[in-house]
């Protein structure tokens, strides 16, 4: 019989926090060896390539009035390349070149 004074765990209770820590344990996983085999590929560039850029139109996003969007190409800087590495997670202050190929057109907010 349980100890009133204690609390009851439920087995669904157990079972999902044994898979948040397993998932967060993969995921921590995940990083570490991607971070050390970013760095890797940084000081032997024989293992090839960590890093690259993507070239771009940089394109502004004014907001007007009654909700519209006005679209402009950057007259300062129209073109730019944006550095990325070939990584999972960002690294470096440097986006991943999978996720920036997917968001390299997206207007600029103003």
């Amino acid at each position: 019989m349980p100890d009133p004074g204690q609390p009851s765990h439920l087995p669904a209770m157990n079972l999902l926090r044994r898979a948040f820590l397993a998932a967060l344990a993969i995921a921590a996983i995940a990083y570490i060896l991607d971070f050390s085999w970013y760095h890797l590929r940084l000081s032997f560039p024989s293992l090839g390539s960590a890093a690259s850029s993507l070239h771009r139109t940089r394109i502004i996003a004014i907001a007007g009035k009654n909700n519209r969007v006005e679209y402009e190409i950057d007259s300062v800087q129209p073109e730019e390349d944006v550095p990325c590495t070939y990584t999972l997670f960002p690294h470096s202050g440097h986006a991943p070149c999978w996720y920036l190929a997917r968001h390299i057109n997206d207007p600029i907010q103003m």
